[in-house]
């Protein structure tokens, strides 16, 4: 059984909707035969990212507990992309890899935003 962290944000949503997620998340891990362990805070923005379950996940990979981060999308990690592009790279620097319940490839993510940090140097 792999050992995988899931990781959600929340901002401004109900209870319900909270555990509606959650179990979403959690029959993923179940039906991927997943040993999970659950990770999430309520956020007043997604663009802050000064979040204490998102950094003790940080930390968590950092020390190798984890062959993979589930997270429903993109945004619950945050909305500022270079953000989420060195969260990837935290990611691929411990062998840790990136899975979304909606399917999103986060190599190409990575990449695209690379293609333009490069253009952007070159212009320079």
């Amino acid at each position: 059984m792999e050992k995988v962290a899931v990781y959600a944000s929340f901002k401004k949503q109900g209870s319900e909707s909270i555990d509606y997620t959650l179990k979403q998340l959690a029959d993923y891990c179940l039906m991927k035969n997943y040993d999970y362990t659950i990770y999430f805070d309520k956020i007043k923005s997604r663009l802050d990212v000064d979040r204490k379950e998102l950094n003790s996940l940080m930390e968590d990979i950092e020390q190798n507990k984890y062959s993979k981060v589930i997270i429903k999308d993109i945004r619950h990690l945050s909305r500022d992309t270079i953000f989420n592009v060195n969260f990837v790279q935290l990611l691929e620097d411990h062998n840790c890899k990136l899975e979304s319940i909606d399917g999103m490839d986060f190599t190409l993510y990575k990449d695209i935003f690379n293609r333009f940090k490069n253009k952007e140097e070159k212009v320079r």
